[in-house]
C-alpha cells in the first residue's frame, strides 16, 4: 500500500499516524514493521519517531502474519459445569 501524505495531515509521529491510518495493527505492530524496514518513507527507512510532512510517500510492506492454533489434549478436573460457568480444579 502506497500513499502521499495531504497538506491536510498535522505534523506527526510516523507510528502514532500509522496507528490512527492502519487500525487493524496495534502502535506496536507498526513500530516492529517500521524498524525493520516494512514500512518506508520516500523509499527510505526512517524511525518510528519520524516526523510526516506534507508530500511524504508512504509505502507499507506489511506481510499478513497467518497464526494457526492447535488444540491440545490437556486432562483438566472439571468440578462443575453449565451453559454459563465451570469450576475447574487447579493444582
Amino acid at each position: 500500500m502506497k500513499f502521499i501524505v495531504d497538506e491536510f495531515t498535522e505534523e506527526k509521529r510516523l507510528d502514532s499516524y500509522l496507528a490512527e491510518y492502519l487500525q487493524t495493527f496495534s502502535r506496536s505492530k507498526i513500530q516492529s514493521e517500521i524498524k525493520k524496514g516494512a514500512i518506508l518513507i520516500n523509499s527510505i527507512a526512517v524511525k518510528p519517531s519520524y516526523i510526516i510532512k506534507n508530500g511524504d510517500l508512504i509505502d507499507i510492506n506489511i506481510k499478513d502474519e497467518i497464526l494457526e492454533i492447535k488444540p491440545e489434549n490437556i486432562p483438566i478436573d472439571i468440578i462443575y459445569e453449565d451453559e454459563n460457568i465451570a469450576v475447574v480444579n487447579k493444582p
